[in-house]
């Protein structure tokens, strides 16, 4: 229903009963707004609030965004001590016996002066079998753990450096400064059918096929004479590991083993026992034996072939640039040499090592052991 409220005029013919009203229209400037007017400005106001809401929350982020950021470069600067200098991390070496093995692990790390961790805190595995070996050195052991003042390998100096940065693994792999069973301390010569190497952990390979037992066995009896008068040459902080293969491996167990009197007696023991048999499978003991990372590879075999490709001795050169092995190698025939060592030659060459030809019908038939 319409009320209307403008002035209202009645007009009568004078002839007849009917009257017409006559309403006078508002005018266009009486200053009262229209329902057109009133929706307009209601959705002007409606956008003025939103966009007064988006400024705020754009406000908030970048006001929060700048403080992170302060926070994340006042973080990074470190914290300091009363007498102005800036904190540093150290290290907490743990160790735990299980009776089985045991572990050295580095709690945090050493810092240098820069900040800089020196150190992984990465656990050093022990193998506590061998816990017959030369008396530990505390200061050999943080050494290999947390390196020198000058950032070096971490290699222990003085008489028990051998044992600081070379200690062995219960997994089959010694942990020192440079790898798994390398103890850079502590250099001694050992002699291997007059091929000399030096250096405090020793890997000997040695051929055990069947071709061995020639000769009434003379060259596999040689060979372990040999290995054993080696093994006698060596100290007490000096490493060392047997692998003796046909086609599979017979390496001693336990790793890279101290050269105690216990040590070398169970050694002579595992050589004496160890019988000739089989084909030949060159390869598979080699990375055996480098997987222990010695600093010298004492090699023997007789056989010829099969023969290394040179992708394969590509690969032990790798792995001798990684664990920095020097590797020399002997080689078992009968008669004058029949060519110049082909791949057995080649292989101490591509390793910084030494080749040498022996024929066994030189052999005395009992050299004895």
């Amino acid at each position: 229903m319409t009320v209307l409220t403008s002035p209202v005029k009645l007009n009568h013919d004078g002839k007849s009963n009917f009257f017409s009203f006559e309403a006078n229209p508002l005018k266009e400037n009486s200053g009262v707004p229209s329902n057109l007017d009133l929706r307009e400005r209601r959705d002007l106001v409606s956008v003025q609030k939103s966009w007064s809401g988006l400024s705020a929350w754009l406000s908030s982020c970048i006001f929060h965004t700048f403080l992170l950021v302060v926070l994340a470069l006042l973080g990074r600067s470190g914290t300091f001590n009363a007498s102005g200098e800036k904190d540093r991390t150290v290290g907490i070496a743990f160790a735990q016996d299980s009776g089985e093995g045991g572990q050295f692990a580095l709690d945090g790390g050493s810092s240098g002066a820069d900040g800089s961790v020196a150190t992984d805190a990465q656990p050093i595995p022990l193998n506590l079998d061998n816990a017959t070996g030369p008396p530990l050195s505390i200061d050999g052991i943080v050494s290999s753990l947390v390196g020198d003042s000058t950032g070096g390998s971490g290699a222990a100096t003085g008489q028990n450096e051998g044992v600081g940065s070379g200690l062995a693994g219960s997994n089959g792999a010694g942990a020192g400064a440079g790898g798994r069973g390398q103890g850079r301390g502590n250099k001694s010569k050992a002699s291997f059918f007059g091929m000399e190497g030096s250096g405090s952990s020793f890997a000997y390979v040695v051929d055990r096929s069947d071709s061995m037992n020639a000769y009434d066995g003379a060259p596999l009896r040689f060979a372990k004479r040999e290995l054993i008068k080696s093994l006698e040459s060596l100290n007490e902080y000096n490493q060392f590991q047997l692998v003796f293969y046909n086609d599979s491996l017979s390496p001693m167990s336990g790793g890279m083993l101290f050269a105690t009197d216990q040590g070398k007696s169970r050694a002579i023991n595992f050589i004496r026992n160890m019988p000739g048999d089989g084909g030949t499978s060159h390869l598979p003991a080699l990375k055996q034996a480098l997987s222990l990372a010695p600093e010298v590879l004492f090699f023997l075999t007789d056989a010829d072939d099969p023969s290394l490709t040179m992708p394969q001795l590509l690969d032990i050169q790798r792995r001798t640039e990684i664990s920095r092995t020097i590797i020399h190698t002997i080689q078992f025939n009968s008669g004058p040499a029949s060519n110049d060592g082909s791949w057995i030659r080649k292989m101490a060459e591509m390793n910084r090592g030494s080749y040498k030809y022996i024929d066994v019908t030189s052999f005395n038939k009992d050299p004895g052991e």
